[in-house]
């Protein structure tokens, strides 16, 4: 890619920003808002790389202080459900009945390691940028 006038390079972008690791509240809330602001738009490579690494950075703060512990495998699966409009039908594939996928959100019945490995594909190959595991469903 060569760059344009209204695209900058990746170097650009680095001297521009100067991303380094968060320290501060101040420092989290000043990358928060960078990153907000680059998700409204298409970015470039350069800028996508950038917003990578900011992310990075951003997980690492919340990360250390605002720990939330394990997650469980159905609040998971819920969120997900959730955030990319899914429906239980959507998941028979992954289940074998809408009953059981109701089971499984309702915590009646507990996802099997396939299951998490079929979960994590279905979303992985239905929703671009995701690069979920079985484990996260485990």
């Amino acid at each position: 890619m060569i760059p344009t006038s209204s695209q900058q390079t990746y170097t650009d972008l680095l001297i521009q920003y100067q991303p380094k690791p968060i320290k501060t509240e101040q420092d989290y809330n000043r990358t928060l808002t960078v990153v907000e602001g680059m998700m409204s738009g298409e970015l470039t490579e350069a800028e996508t790389a950038l917003f990578e690494l900011l992310v990075l950075l951003i997980e690492n703060y919340e990360e250390h202080h605002y720990s939330m512990g394990e997650s469980k495998p159905v609040a998971t699966l819920e969120s997900l459900m959730h955030e990319f409009d899914v429906e239980p039908i959507s998941l028979v594939g992954v289940f074998s009945s809408v009953e059981i996928v109701r089971e499984v959100v309702n915590g009646q019945r507990q996802i099997s390691q396939s299951q998490a490995e079929s979960l994590a594909k279905f979303f992985n190959d239905h929703y671009s940028g995701l690069s979920l595991k079985a484990l996260d469903f485990i």
